[in-house]
């Protein structure tokens, strides 16, 4: 995948910190969640990834569920300075690499997508729900796996 040239970004599998989540979120103008929610939420998820240009995290990706049927992305953020570079798809191509050895051959992966988003999910095999909330969706099968 190519970054945009002059970015030295790197991923981490981990979850961001408490201060690296609010950061994050209130830059990329997403509403409060609270203190005692984060807490509660992080370090619960099955899969999470951050992505660090230097040592600033300007975006990531969790994904939340049982651990091997039924997933679903969350949080996937990217810095407004870095929308349109790509960060997004480096986010979803480390999730989709979880998917692989990490769900069942007929997992559920669901994400709530914004207009923003729908095409980038898209990409990915995403189909759209017809909901009001565009709901996606995508049922992973694979062919003779033991997972």
């Amino acid at each position: 995948m190519i970054i945009e040239e002059g970015l030295k970004l790197h991923v981490e599998k981990r979850s961001p910190s408490q201060e690296e989540y609010r950061s994050l979120r209130g830059q990329s103008d997403w509403y409060t969640v609270g203190n005692q929610f984060e807490k509660a939420a992080f370090g619960k998820e099955v899969h999470c990834v951050v992505v660090l240009d230097g040592p600033n995290v300007i975006g990531m990706g969790r994904v939340v569920g049982d651990g091997a049927i039924y997933f679903t992305i969350q949080d996937l953020m990217v810095h407004p300075n870095y929308n349109n570079k790509t960060v997004g798809r480096l986010i979803m191509d480390h999730i989709e690499n979880f998917f692989e050895t990490g769900a069942s051959r007929h997992a559920y992966i669901g994400v709530l997508a914004t207009r923003e988003t729908r095409e980038l999910y898209k990409k990915y095999g995403f189909t759209e729900r017809k909901t009001k909330n565009s709901e996606m969706f995508k049922i992973v099968i694979r062919g003779n796996s033991t997972h």
